[in-house]
């Protein structure tokens, strides 16, 4: 899965990045994951209680998400008229954590001022990788040592 952002100038193109997530790639607590899972709504598999056909929202699940900090959050594409948002942004994960951090694409689809879908491509970089690594960094990286959960400058 790919999440892919173009920026064209002069018939031209002048920016290129993306998010790719392949099928083995090193997960959330580091072995590989299978992609396309759907996270919340109906076909969602429930996580700490709940049967089949059980409906879970966006909130469920919470109270593990370990995240401390969101780093170099963007909106590069917010078109009102499409109703189509692409968030881009990276979760910083707590001291003392295993657990990888992530960079990741979301594309929001909304209908009537609801959000309809979302669909997200998730990298979870090795520790010692720069990300994001895109100029200019305004800040974003090197993340200070208290949000770099083991990343090296």
């Amino acid at each position: 899965m790919v999440t892919l952002r173009l920026k064209v100038d002069n018939r031209k193109i002048s920016e290129a990045e993306w998010v790719i997530s392949r099928k083995g790639d090193p997960g959330l607590n580091g072995p590989a994951g299978g992609n396309g899972v759907t996270m919340a709504g109906r076909g969602a598999a429930p996580r700490g209680g709940g049967g089949p056909g059980t409906v879970r929202d966006c909130t469920s699940g919470l109270e593990t998400i370990n995240i401390q900090n969101v780093a170099a959050r963007r909106f590069p594409v917010v078109d009102e008229e499409a109703g189509v948002v692409l968030a881009m942004a990276v979760f910083i994960r707590k001291p003392g954590t295993t657990t990888r951090r992530n960079m990741f694409g979301e594309w929001f689809f909304l209908e009537n001022h609801k959000t309809r879908a979302i669909y997200a491509t998730l990298f979870y970089p090795p520790p010692e990788m720069p990300v994001p690594n895109w100029p200019p960094y305004d800040g974003n990286w090197p993340l200070p040592a208290s949000l770099n959960n083991g990343a090296s400058r």
